[in-house]
């Protein structure tokens, strides 16, 4: 299985603080049968530099490498971020260097109670620069969860759409919500957004059995098929939204 979305690299963030948080994250999900893991640190462009983060992050990747010689553990690591959202995002110098190592690949975050109206605008933008954003963890946002619609209008301006393993195993609100979004095809990945072993511990394993539970292998193993192609560059085959309607308070 594929993770894009971690935060594994050591001191970058809220993550894995040290090499050895690091090591034990990445043991539990090879564990789980994780084989290729992106590790995402967050990049507020408010706050620092494109060159300032990607100096800290080279730092803090050389240490996970070095950390990991010798422990024999099979899984690919690539060097990415999760990016704060901005109107000017495709306007910003550098923005291309925060992708995903190897692919166009840019995941984005946006704040979880401010709607940004200009959204689909934004990410229509940054593809036409030959970038593919992910929208991360679209679960978290209050106006998503008001309006499920929206994933379909940043769908339609060319993003792709990313759930957390977390919500779907450990929150039973979200769950019911995450499920008829993936019916909806509004959700094309899933990912850990792993940040420690106790407090965020990796369920990719767990959170794949409830998709497949719940929506059937054909949804499940989407999942995990577009997970690889972009964690490998390939733009993937995704299925037309289909959009929800409210009844009774649910969206369905």
């Amino acid at each position: 299985m594929t993770d894009l979305h971690s935060h594994m690299l050591p001191g970058m963030d809220d993550g894995a603080q040290s090499p050895e948080d690091s090591l034990s994250l990445l043991r539990m999900e090879c564990l789980q049968g994780v084989s290729q893991v992106a590790l995402t640190s967050h990049y507020r462009p408010d706050k620092e530099s494109v060159q300032d983060f990607l100096k800290r992050r080279q730092k803090a990747a050389e240490q996970l490498r070095s950390a990991l010689d010798g422990q024999g553990l099979p899984v690919t690591l690539k060097l990415g971020a999760e990016v704060f959202y901005s109107s000017s995002l495709a306007q910003m110098d550098g923005v291309e260097a925060l992708c995903l190592e190897g692919t166009n690949l840019l995941l984005v975050e946006f704040s979880p109670g401010l709607y940004p109206r200009e959204a689909a605008d934004t990410l229509y933008q940054l593809t036409l620069q030959g970038i593919l954003p992910l929208i991360a963890h679209v679960e978290r946002y209050a106006f998503v969860r008001n309006d499920p619609n929206l994933l379909a209008e940043w769908i339609e301006a060319g993003a792709c759409t990313q759930m957390n393993a977390t919500s779907l195993v450990a929150h039973v609100k979200q769950r019911k919500f995450l499920i008829s979004m993936l019916r909806h095809n509004l959700i094309h990945v899933m990912a850990t957004d792993t940040h420690s072993t106790a407090k965020r511990p990796p369920m990719l394993d767990k959170a794949m059995a409830m998709v497949e539970q719940h929506c059937g292998q054909d949804i499940a193993k989407a999942l995990q098929s577009r997970a690889d192609a972009l964690f490998h560059g390939r733009e993937p085959q995704l299925p037309d939204p289909v959009r929800v309607k409210k009844f009774l308070g649910r969206w369905w």
